[in-house]
């Protein structure tokens, strides 16, 4: 029984310890996991999504870690749709298909949150792309998601 515990924890990605396992977001904010970085600032971070709905797809979040959108601070929820509207202005003068944008952002688990680091999608949208329906994208390995980075910073005010 011991052992289908531990299991269970560890399955959870909780530590038998009960330290909650480590946030990939926070991790890329501080340069240690590998993204493909579009903007920083000492505040907010955007980086392309390795599942992206379209090519262009970045989320922009808060270099300091909060859960969701309702404990991050006034300024740096300002700071994130800042940011999120030169991205879009970038990604069209990039020359990527964007002929609208979703912008969302999920806070809870009834709302659809999975990563529990507050984030904003930026989604570029083009006729004929699923008619703005969110999708899940298939993973796109960072090193392919660079060149589209790159030409999104190249355009950035």
């Amino acid at each position: 029984m011991r052992l289908l515990l531990i299991g269970l924890f560890l399955v959870a990605g909780v530590a038998f310890a009960g330290e909650p396992k480590t946030c990939v977001f926070c991790e890329i904010a501080a340069g240690r996991a590998e993204a493909a970085i579009v903007y920083r600032d000492e505040r907010v971070v955007a980086f392309m999504d390795i599942a992206p709905h379209n090519p262009g797809h970045v989320l922009v979040v808060p270099v300091q870690h909060a859960a969701d959108i309702l404990t991050v601070p006034a300024d740096t929820a300002k700071e994130l749709m800042v940011v999120a509207q030169k991205i879009a202005r970038a990604i069209r003068r990039a020359g990527l298909p964007a002929e609208g944008f979703n912008f969302r952002m999920n806070a809870g688990v009834a709302a659809g949150q999975t990563v529990f680091h507050t984030h904003l999608h930026v989604v570029p949208r083009h006729a004929g792309d699923a008619g703005g329906q969110s999708h899940v994208g298939e993973r796109v390995p960072v090193r392919e998601l660079e060149p589209i980075a790159a030409r999104i910073r190249a355009q950035l005010e």
